[in-house]
């Protein structure tokens, strides 16, 4: 059993992160499809149409779990392309390796020190993963870090909706069922406290959008997804000399995630917010 606290300190945390999710790995798919009634699939999807990864690119997938989005974004990139999964839990990681066969090449690996080189990805993406590491302004400056310049960065992560009636089935949602199906599904005393905990204290969408310019990134922006129970942003790692010329990618950037968007006809999302 797990005792050790989530919030006593980073270390602690990160301890107990990795601890609980190994515990979980063997049903973590089907906890997740629970908890969020399958929508993460949608939102995973959606997620990518926007993010518009091309062939030929190379992808990190921090906090890559059970591989969901890896594998999309392998899809995506092609046979030029190439996709690494980092996650700091051995176990997680297993489960990915006997989902897949392809050529995702999956490490073990911690999202605040991470081990590559300066400039070493086209795109950095993190799905329902930044809640759960302890120091989140460290790990947002190593994505940049590990980003080429006009590299662009992805996170995907459970929000609150801004109607007040939606706003009140989201809490009924995650701060009543998800506890009791945490502990039907995961018999598990600590799963479905912390998810929910993690969920309540997670930063407002305005809220990590500074902390991504905090820690570096340009041209942050979001997108909400199904009347915002979940939300999409984006940030840019700018040239070293970041004249208005040098920046024109990202207005590229800007549209292709736009024109993806209503390509794809997303239901339940709103435009981009550049806040």
């Amino acid at each position: 059993m797990i005792t050790r606290r989530w919030n006593e300190s980073d270390e602690a945390k990160s301890s107990y992160v990795k601890e609980l999710f190994s515990a979980l790995a063997s049903r973590y798919n089907v906890m997740t499809d629970l908890w969020t009634l399958g929508l993460h699939r949608l939102w995973k999807r959606q997620a990518m149409e926007l993010c518009a990864l091309r062939p030929g690119e190379r992808v990190l997938d921090v906090a890559t779990g059970t591989g969901d989005l890896a594998f999309l974004e392998e899809a995506a990139v092609g046979p030029d392309g190439k996709v690494v999964g980092v996650d700091s839990c051995a176990a997680m990681l297993a489960v990915a390796r006997g989902r897949h066969l392809g050529g995702v090449d999956f490490q073990e690996g911690d999202a605040m020190d991470l081990r590559f080189p300066d400039a070493s990805f086209d795109v950095v993406t993190i799905s329902f993963g930044l809640r759960n590491v302890a120091d989140r302004g460290r790990a947002l400056r190593e994505f940049r870090r590990v980003l080429r310049p006009g590299g662009r960065l992805m996170v995907l992560d459970f929000s609150r909706p801004n109607s007040k009636v939606l706003t009140l089935l989201h809490d009924v949602l995650y701060f009543v069922l998800m506890p009791a199906l945490g502990w039907a599904v995961a018999w598990h005393r600590d799963a479905h406290h912390y998810t929910s905990d993690s969920i309540r204290t997670w930063l407002s969408r305005d809220g990590l959008t500074e902390t991504m310019r905090d820690s570096g990134f340009v041209d942050a922006r979001y997108v909400s997804l199904s009347s915002g129970f979940a939300t999409v942003h984006f940030g840019l790692r700018a040239p070293a000399d970041s004249t208005e010329a040098e920046l024109m990618p990202s207005a590229a950037t800007d549209s292709a995630i736009r024109s993806s968007s209503s390509a794809a006809g997303l239901p339940g999302s709103t435009g981009l917010q550049n806040v």
